[in-house]
């Protein structure tokens, strides 16, 4: 098996869309080598953090699978490791080619930080990211109000959901309705 290292070394060298169909299986091994390792080392933390700033890789259209490693391997990061991460997840939370980066990024602020830091960031999100991105904006307070047990936290989600139930975009109109719904409201 391949060290992370070897295997980040070939994910940064994707960068034309004939790339592309190649990043699914290097998550899945990068996944698996992971599995070698406690805490993810931070020379590599660091090299993922800069692949996650790569305009060229985050143009690829699977570039937002590098999300769902950082997701599937949320507990072998360190605190420190996390509060890096959720500077470049916000920086980066539009930039992605496919919507699904924005949408994994919203579901990482809501449910793995799921603190005021999250629900602002989520917040101002919701009125400064460009669309479509800013549609994911509701899944993330949906997983916030749904992860965190602190309640009035849990009814300011509700409240940002609901001033995006007003928005002037009609995909995030109705990306907050479908979640105040799963929430019952």
């Amino acid at each position: 098996m391949r060290n992370l290292e070897t295997i980040l070394g070939e994910i940064r060298l994707c960068k034309a869309p004939d790339d592309n169909g190649k990043l699914p299986a290097l998550f899945t091994e990068l996944d698996s080598a992971a599995l070698d390792h406690d805490k993810l080392p931070g020379s590599f933390f660091q090299g993922v953090l800069e692949l996650q700033r790569d305009k060229d890789f985050r143009s690829l259209d699977n570039s937002w699978t590098i999300l769902y490693f950082l997701n599937n391997n949320w507990g072998q990061l360190t605190s420190q490791q996390r509060e890096e991460l959720r500077s470049v997840l916000n920086e980066g939370f539009d930039k992605y080619q496919n919507w699904m980066g924005a949408f994994v990024t919203s579901e990482l602020l809501g449910e793995r930080y799921a603190d005021k830091n999250a629900l602002k960031e989520l917040a101002d999100l919701g009125k400064s990211a460009r669309l479509p991105a800013r549609a994911a904006v509701p899944h993330g307070l949906e997983a916030l109000a749904k992860t965190t047990a602190d309640e009035s936290l849990r009814r300011v989600a509700i409240d940002r959901l609901q001033e995006l139930q007003k928005s002037e975009f009609e995909e995030v109109r109705n990306e907050a309705l479908i979640s105040l719904k799963k929430l019952g409201h």
